[in-house]
């Protein structure tokens, strides 16, 4: 039960968070300004440990044998590799924050931790960006599999393609892709974890059950 309530609330939770930390880099934590700079990293911080149990959840209804077992096993390390790279970018940049006075020392700190081999590429690279594909991948396999409806795929490959538009694309305009990457990615995850959390609740108590009857 207490994991069905980590994994529902996870399931729910980690989209809107990963659109809460976008939201307030917008106003002012992209040029250092805070207080929004450290809620902007705590709420992704959140975000991402969510992911790790969304991700773990995935991999938990695969339950598959032979070379599909394998893949989704592969799947859920990549994603768990990234989401850990992801968390510790979260972590690096909240010490680089508390850790200087103003944004000038920031950027020194913050160009001294990228100079360091092969941290540029996985904490602020594709290190980052791997998780979504070893949650494609569970999806896939969970729609091969009938354990999720085609319109979850459909929705996940929405915010895949948004995502990736988002990354591949400069300027302002972007922007304005990330909120409806978000929202398939809510509409996909979201409806798994209410089931989760409804099951979680488990049956109604036969005592509140006839308290209940009573009032009404």
């Amino acid at each position: 039960m207490i994991w069905k309530r980590i994994a529902g609330w996870s399931l729910v939770l980690a989209p809107v968070a990963q659109l809460g930390g976008w939201t307030f880099m917008r106003f002012g934590g992209n040029e250092g300004v805070e207080p929004w700079t450290t809620i902007a990293h705590s709420v992704w911080l959140a975000g991402f440990v969510m992911l790790a149990f969304v991700c773990v959840e995935l991999y938990s209804r695969v339950r598959s044998r032979g070379a599909a077992q394998l893949l989704a096993r592969a799947s859920l390390a990549v994603a768990l590799i990234s989401v850990a790279a992801s968390i510790a970018e979260m972590i690096v940049d909240l010490y680089v924050g508390f850790a200087t006075d103003d944004h000038a020392q920031w950027e020194v700190m913050d160009q001294q931790i990228r100079s360091i081999p092969a941290a540029e590429a996985i904490l602020y690279g594709f290190g980052t960006q791997l998780v979504y594909l070893g949650l494609l991948v569970l999806i896939i396999q969970l729609a091969v599999l009938k354990r999720i409806s085609s319109t979850t795929l459909a929705l996940i490959l929405a915010t895949l393609a948004l995502f990736v538009t988002y990354e591949a694309l400069d300027g302002a305009g972007r922007q304005v892709l990330m909120p409806f990457a978000v929202l398939c990615m809510w509409l996909a995850l979201a409806p798994l974890g209410w089931r989760l959390l409804k099951q979680a609740r488990g049956p109604l108590d036969p005592s509140r059950q006839a308290s209940r009857t009573a009032v009404s």
